[in-house]
């Protein structure tokens, strides 16, 4: 009724590259929608990626969606990418995993980027 993926990516900095994750896609069958199954999926993933030590994640989205997780457009600000400030968001894992943070942001080749 419901998938979610996250994929390994980085962020290349001055100071070398840093180890990030990407969350994308969510999806959930159309008639199971609207029953929290989406927010169970991130809350269950993000909750197994902070226990394997993972401290930043990044999405494309809907910015009002995605704040309810904790991501925001101000945590990626000092983020390029290639894609719209108010859409692309971060979320620290671990407290000021962002902080300093200022760089380029690479996907996998799969997302053709």
């Amino acid at each position: 009724m419901g998938h979610i993926l996250f994929s390994r990516m980085s962020i290349d900095t001055a100071r070398g590259s840093i180890p990030a994750v990407a969350l994308a896609p969510v999806a959930v069958l159309p008639e199971y929608q609207r029953r929290t199954i989406g927010g169970q999926l991130i809350r269950g993933g993000l909750d197994l990626l902070c226990g394997q030590g993972e401290h930043i994640v990044l999405v494309l989205g809907h910015p009002h969606y995605y704040a309810r997780f904790g991501f925001s457009a101000e945590m990626a600000r000092s983020l390029e990418s290639p894609f719209p400030p108010d859409a692309f968001m971060g979320l620290e894992l671990i407290p000021d995993a962002l902080d300093g943070v200022c760089g380029k942001v690479r996907y996998p080749v799969a997302f053709g980027l």
